[in-house]
């Protein structure tokens, strides 16, 4: 330590030895000053509190003087150099200005044993401290530190939900005893300011080196993963869900990536038609027939076709009947289903509060209230007199305790979520089922207006009919193929999450049970 006035030059070397190393001397003698300077030169004061000023007495700051008698002088220039050395035999000597040019949270790293052999300083370099990054980028020097000493700092967690590293100013209040302090415990205060969550068992298993900091690492970071996946799994099965809504519905994809759909990736996808459902591959390979057919058909006139033209108008006309009363039923039932729903919903919404309500109540119970309890026994909870129940009907039935409340709303809630849950697959397949019959009710519409249309032209005229019924068959055929190819993709996809997933589950079991102190 040295410290410089206009006309003196103050200052202390002191010695270190491999190992623990004891500095005794008499009370005011600078033995917490010694400590101090040694904190102060690794910029780790921020292991004695939050301030941000610097630890070191008024001699190393301000003024100074040889003996009590003499006048104080001025501190124009002080600073505290410290020679290290690690495990892998290098040494360095970091220097740091207590007073001076240069700024405070400079700390300039001399490479070679300078200060205890006066070796030359040829080859330096500058850090920073207690600013933003300096311990995780290149140029900060708690991040040069920790790996000067070896160290892989692990990522914690705070109480913000965010993480970071173990700071330095952290694991060192383990590694020095104060005297001031000394006598009552030996570990230090932990800083708390940085808001690490129990930052004394972090760093404890640090020092330790205890697996369980790495598993806990791991767990999150599995954690994290099956997080992540079943995010990305939503949004793909959304996009499936809705590719396959567009034209009807499909089965066997479940909610959440599972190891069955990992090792079995089939689902199916179906259209409501003539009134049953039908596979998606089952249609296309019918409709490509169908097509193949039509293009293979010769033309006819129409007087030719004229007796097949009127019956199949006349087949349409009760199809067209039939599926428009069947369009009516289901949208009915549509609406049937979508107001169960919705009263479904708010019966869960008001149980949701009831649970809330009989909990607070338990909660307050549990506390000692006596209110409720009180008017409970016909006494009046504000001035405790008897209140009479003449005007209540005599009953010999016992109302049901809290305890029993709260198990009986959430009975009825899993109840009626389940029958929610239930409703909503049904709105979707009623809402599937409609999509088809109006579908169809279009394509018998369409094809109607064009053979009336038909029977009207010149008899000697090719028949178009069969030509217009060919474009419709390709367009649908285009439609359907176009959701396939979609649904593939997506299914290839979908089973690429789950086969992620299932391994990063099966590493999650892998790793040893959670602790009940984690």
């Amino acid at each position: 330590m040295r410290s410089f006035t206009a006309e003196h030059a103050y200052g202390a070397d002191i010695p270190f030895s491999p190992g623990l190393n004891i500095i005794q001397a008499p009370n005011t003698s600078g033995k917490s000053t010694c400590l101090q300077a040694i904190i102060y030169a690794l910029g780790l004061e921020r292991s004695l509190g939050p301030q941000l000023t610097i630890p070191l007495p008024y001699a190393m700051r301000e003024r100074i003087h040889a003996v009590e008698s003499d006048p104080y002088e001025v501190v124009l220039q002080s600073f505290v150099e410290l020679e290290i050395e690690n495990s892998r035999g290098e040494i360095v000597v970091l220097h740091r200005d207590v007073v001076g040019a240069k700024d405070s949270r400079l700390i300039q790293v001399t490479f070679g044993a300078s200060l205890s052999q006066d070796a030359p300083r040829s080859r330096q370099r500058d850090f920073y401290v207690l600013d933003g990054g300096s311990a995780v980028q290149e140029d900060g020097f708690h991040r040069y530190f920790a790996g000067f000493l070896g160290w892989e700092l692990p990522i914690v967690a705070r109480y913000d939900g965010t993480e970071c590293p173990l700071y330095l100013e952290t694991i060192f209040p383990m590694l020095f005893v104060e005297q001031k302090r000394g006598w009552s415990t030996i570990q230090g205060p932990f800083p708390t300011f940085f808001r690490i969550q129990d930052v004394a068992r972090r760093v404890m298993e640090f020092l330790l080196n205890l697996d369980v900091a790495q598993f806990r690492r791991q767990r999150s970071e599995l954690r994290n993963t099956i997080a992540e996946l079943n995010h990305r799994w939503t949004n793909e099965r959304n996009k499936l869900a809705e590719a396959a809504a567009r034209i009807g519905r499909v089965r066997g994809l479940p909610q959440q990536p599972s190891a069955e759909f990992a090792q079995d990736s089939q689902i199916d996808l179906q259209l409501y038609q003539e009134g049953e459902w039908v596979p998606l591959s089952t249609l296309i390979t019918e409709i490509e027939t169908l097509v193949s057919e039509l293009e293979a058909a010769q033309l006819q006139t129409v007087d030719a076709v004229a007796p097949q033209l009127e019956a199949r108008v006349a087949t349409l006309r009760s199809q067209i009947d039939t599926e428009s009363a069947i369009l009516e039923a289901v949208r009915s039932e549509y609406a049937a289903e979508t107001q169960d729903s919705q009263a479904m919903g708010a019966r869960v919404r008001s149980l949701e509060v009831d649970l809330r309500r009989n909990q607070d109540a338990q909660k307050l119970q549990r506390l000692g209230s006596e209110l409720g309890k009180a008017s409970s026994e016909h006494v009046c909870p504000t001035c405790h007199q008897g209140v009479s129940n003449e005007l209540l009907p005599t009953v010999e039935a016992v109302g049901m305790g809290i305890e029993e409340n709260i198990a009986f709303v959430k009975s009825q809630l899993e109840l009626y979520r389940s029958a929610q849950g239930a409703s909503g697959e049904r709105i979707q397949e009623i809402a599937g089922r409609f999509r088809g019959v109006e579908r169809n009710l279009q394509d018998k519409q369409k094809e109607l207006r064009s053979l009336r249309q038909e029977l009207v032209r010149p008899g000697t005229s090719p028949s178009r009919a069969a030509i217009e019924n060919l474009v419709r068959q390709q367009n649908f055929l285009a439609q359907l193929s176009g959701v396939d190819d979609l649904a593939i993709s997506l299914l290839d996809e979908l089973k690429a999450i789950a086969i992620e997933w299932a391994k990063t589950k099966d590493a999650l079991a892998r790793l040893p049970p959670r602790q009940s102190h984690e």
